[in-house]
């Protein structure tokens, strides 16, 4: 099956957006300044990329008022249906590039992060060492409940070790 349009959500007549990532303007007359109408031929927009984050970004105008818009979201506005309250657009694979359907879907902030982690593209999952180069493994790694980050037991021991010196020499 080829390549499916939808008109986007505000800007209906004016753009579409594809199950593939692709957004197109469409032919269109506009007026001008001077009274004039200007034609428009539609054409597929190349889209600019957030430094930040590496997603796509589209500038759409219309009577105008210019506004960027991030392509995966307007995949899932076009073809699922508007953000629920508390979720963000998300990329099943993690590539910020890969605007297809397939690849999309509405989720909440914390599974957007478990994809990262799943997909290997969370830095601190990414860790094999803590700070102080001992290697992250099953026996040595400890995550207190409701704590984010990693804890290395060896820094730990060498913690408690050194604060009961303290007190010893005091």
């Amino acid at each position: 099956m080829g390549e499916q349009w939808r008109p986007v959500p505000g800007y209906e007549g004016h753009y579409e957006v594809s199950d593939h990532g692709n957004v197109r303007s469409l032919h269109r007359l506009v007026a001008t300044k001077g009274g004039w109408n200007q034609r428009h031929p539609g054409k597929i927009l190349r889209p600019g990329r957030f430094t930040h984050s590496g997603h796509l970004l589209v500038a759409l105008s219309k009577a105008g008022t210019t506004n960027g818009f991030s392509v995966h979201r307007l995949v899932l506005e076009a073809f699922v249906g508007p953000c629920p309250e508390g979720m963000v657009a998300c990329h099943d694979d993690d590539d910020p590039t890969n605007n297809h359907l397939g690849n999309l879907r509405w989720g909440t902030y914390s599974s957007n992060a478990l994809d990262a982690v799943r997909n290997g593209k969370h830095g601190m999952a990414n860790k094999t060492h803590c700070k102080r180069g001992h290697e992250f493994t099953d026996g040595n790694t400890y995550q207190r409940p409701g704590a984010k980050n990693r804890q290395c037991r060896t820094c730990v021991a060498l913690v408690r070790l050194e604060t009961k010196k303290k007190v010893v020499t005091r």
